[in-house]
């Protein structure tokens, strides 16, 4: 286990830098060192808001500074891998944001990249960290659902798409919208529940209809535009078969005209789960079971586990792992699986057909 003081380079200073990655690095004892954005002022900013002694325009300039040893990479999604194979290969250990990257290709360069140069890489999937999901995959594990034949994930936003003519709504820049945005995060949440089993084929549905129509806007990012291009999808539907037959349905929306909903919902041979509110300060779990040939439902004791932002978890679980303290608690390998689905998820949406994995 290292004594050295960490320090972090946060590449990307929007919301997720500042709500995330920084008061992750801080709460985790790291001193960041410096911060880059090609938007200077909004890094000036940031910098001074946070006590950073050194901001940048160019990430390369903080790639060169020798006391960093580790960054952050919250940039645009077309961005990550480039971005994170430069950090690797200056021999930076990376915590890249979600979604690891837009293609699988690109991803497994990633991976090679972290072995060649003996660093870690990890990707920030946080939701895995609430208390409630370490729960429900603990009790999952210990069979009390038996086979779970079923898992539904959903999060129905009204207003959430993140500024038109943002990254987040260009093909190029994001890859894709609501899918690539938080449609991720239902995806790698199930995956993780499940222990990650073999998907052998999806059926994908992608719609951008009222994006198209300028309706949906909604409070998250720092660059929240009324006007400009929307090219991506802003709700996105996905069933995944796995190799034991059983099924995972995904629905993941930026904008609906219908009540908004999260919640992920698990149904086994011998009993089952439900959470609701995912990004509740006070979310909802339940774990049903048959009692005296009656379905009842409990809440399990959730003390065991740490009542912290997932955010917070998520990058100090990456410090921990940087420090010889644990293992990386997000693979990138698992991180690739995501990234596969993602993709087949949309090929299948293009071409109307199921896609085999």
């Amino acid at each position: 286990m290292s004594t050295h003081r960490l320090r972090a380079g946060v590449i990307g200073a929007g919301a997720i830098g500042q709500q995330g990655h920084i008061p992750g690095f801080q709460a985790a004892g790291v001193e960041i060192a410096a911060v880059c954005d090609s938007n200077f002022a909004r890094a000036q900013e940031v910098a001074h808001r946070f006590s950073i002694p050194k901001v940048f325009a160019d990430y390369r300039e903080l790639l060169a500074q020798p006391e960093i040893d580790m960054v952050s990479v919250g940039l645009p999604n077309s961005l990550h891998a480039p971005v994170t194979i430069e950090a690797l290969n200056a021999g930076k250990h990376v915590l890249c944001e979600k979604p690891m990257t837009t293609s699988s290709a690109l991803a497994a360069e990633m991976i090679a990249a972290a072995q060649k140069n003996g660093r870690l890489l990890s990707v920030n999937q946080h939701m895995r960290f609430d208390r409630t999901a370490r729960a429900m995959r603990d009790i999952i594990a210990a069979g009390h659902l038996g086979r779970v034949y079923l898992a539904e994930s959903k999060w129905v936003r009204q207003q959430g798409i993140p500024g038109f003519g943002s990254w987040f709504t260009n093909k190029d820049l994001a890859g894709g919208g609501a899918l690539y945005d938080i449609g991720v995060h239902l995806l790698d949440l199930i995956l993780y529940l499940l222990d990650f089993p073999e998907v052998v084929a999806v059926k994908g549905f992608l719609s951008g209809e009222l994006g198209k129509q300028k309706i949906g806007l909604g409070g998250w990012g720092a660059d929240r535009f009324t006007d400009g291009r929307f090219d991506v999808d802003d709700t996105a539907f996905a069933v995944l078969t796995l190799k034991d037959g059983a099924q995972i349905r995904l629905l993941a929306t930026w904008a609906a005209f219908g009540p908004g909903e999260d919640r992920v919902t698990l149904y086994g041979t011998q009993g089952g789960l439900d959470r609701s509110g995912l990004f509740s300060d006070s979310p909802s779990l339940k774990y049903y079971s048959a009692q005296d040939g009656k379905i009842v439902a409990e809440e399990p004791d959730l003390s065991p586990y740490p009542n912290e932002r997932s955010w917070l978890q998520s990058v100090g679980a990456f410090v921990s792992a940087v420090r010889g303290e644990a293992p990386l608690a997000v693979l990138p390998e698992q991180a690739l699986q995501v990234v596969r689905i993602l993709e087949a998820t949309a090929a299948s949406a293009t071409s109307g057909r199921e896609v085999s994995l």
